[in-house]
């Protein structure tokens, strides 16, 4: 019923149509078309109804293209809990090799550290891709989470002209601001890995207004930034290309090939930096990436770290 009076609306888009034409057009009463009428508006449609006039469909949510996606491969989901954890059921499933889930919305999206990604309905790209490298050891597949950001990065400035900077080791910002984050998890063994998910949060169309008060500080979106709406379907599918291209190139080449391309778009060398991970923490001057990606931190009494992972500040 509600799919029937959105079509109606939908074709007559241009003009109030009266709630009794709609409830005789469809067979219903008005009572149940004001019933679904509000059912749509929870949905992100926007329907204005003015007395003696009836109803107009103004404004429609933007929705990822189910087809569009599908037909590439890509597994489309309305509503999941997390994407890496639909990822890693299919990876235990067995599925090949940048096999994709996407969600319109995550109910319980994460990122590092246990933290919570805020991902409503129609104003993000929540996806994660699942990898199979051969032959590659957990310790050099590491530096996949640094690849995802210089390759995003690099897309979107390309592309999009946006001011993209990368903050080690996980997320991109935009002046200053976050605007997205990357969770990778890894499978294996000391000497081999069963299956890689890099998971990716972007906020695209979301209002400045619309992020909850703990964030709005310190977060970001591609239309806040802009000023521009993007087509979310086709933005993806830009991202998702070039990934795929870049993790073959990864697990051919490893990290070398995109040290210089990270650099271009660093936010923190140079600068007084605070590394922290699990039972310790190191301060000092973001001096360099090494080829593995490592942080290379030169520490008050000027010796020389090799930091792998952690919470950079």
């Amino acid at each position: 019923m509600k799919t029937n009076i959105l079509e109606y609306l939908q074709n007559n888009r241009n003009r109030y149509i009266s709630g009794s034409s709609i409830s005789k057009e469809l067979g219903i009463s008005r009572a149940a078309v004001w019933k679904q009428v509000c059912s749509l508006r929870r949905a992100g449609y926007r329907i204005n109804a003015r007395q003696n006039c009836g109803y107009r469909l103004e404004e429609e949510p933007d929705r990822l293209n189910k087809s569009h996606l599908e037909e590439r491969g890509i597994k489309f989901f309305q509503e999941v809990d997390s994407t890496n954890l639909i990822a890693r059921r299919l990876a235990e499933e067995g599925c090949p090799s940048y096999t994709t889930v996407i969600a319109e919305e995550q109910l319980k999206g994460r990122g590092r550290l246990g933290r919570s990604w805020f991902s409503p309905a129609h104003s993000g790209l929540w996806f994660s891709i699942v990898l199979r490298p051969e032959k590659i050891s957990p310790a050099a597949a590491a530096p996949v989470t640094l690849v995802t950001a210089a390759t995003l990065a690099n897309s979107l400035h390309s592309g999009h002209g946006l001011p993209v900077k990368i903050k080690w080791p996980n997320d991109l910002l935009i002046k200053g601001n976050k605007f997205g984050g990357i969770l990778s998890e890894i499978k294996g063994e000391p000497d081999r890995i069963e299956y890689l998910v890099i998971g990716v949060g972007l906020n695209v169309n979301k209002h400045a207004a619309e992020f909850p008060a703990e964030l709005k500080q310190r977060s970001t979106s591609l239309l806040a930034a802009s000023n521009q709406v993007y087509d979310r379907t086709a933005l993806f599918l830009l991202l998702w290309e070039d990934l795929c291209r870049a993790y073959a190139l990864f697990m051919k080449e490893g990290f070398a090939p995109f040290r210089d391309r990270l650099l271009a778009y660093h936010s923190f060398l140079g600068q007084e930096v605070k590394v922290t991970w699990a039972g310790g923490s190191l301060e000092g001057l973001a001096s360099d990436l090494d080829n593995d990606g490592s942080l290379l931190l030169m520490d008050k009494k000027g010796a020389m770290h090799r930091i792998y992972y952690g919470e950079l500040s």
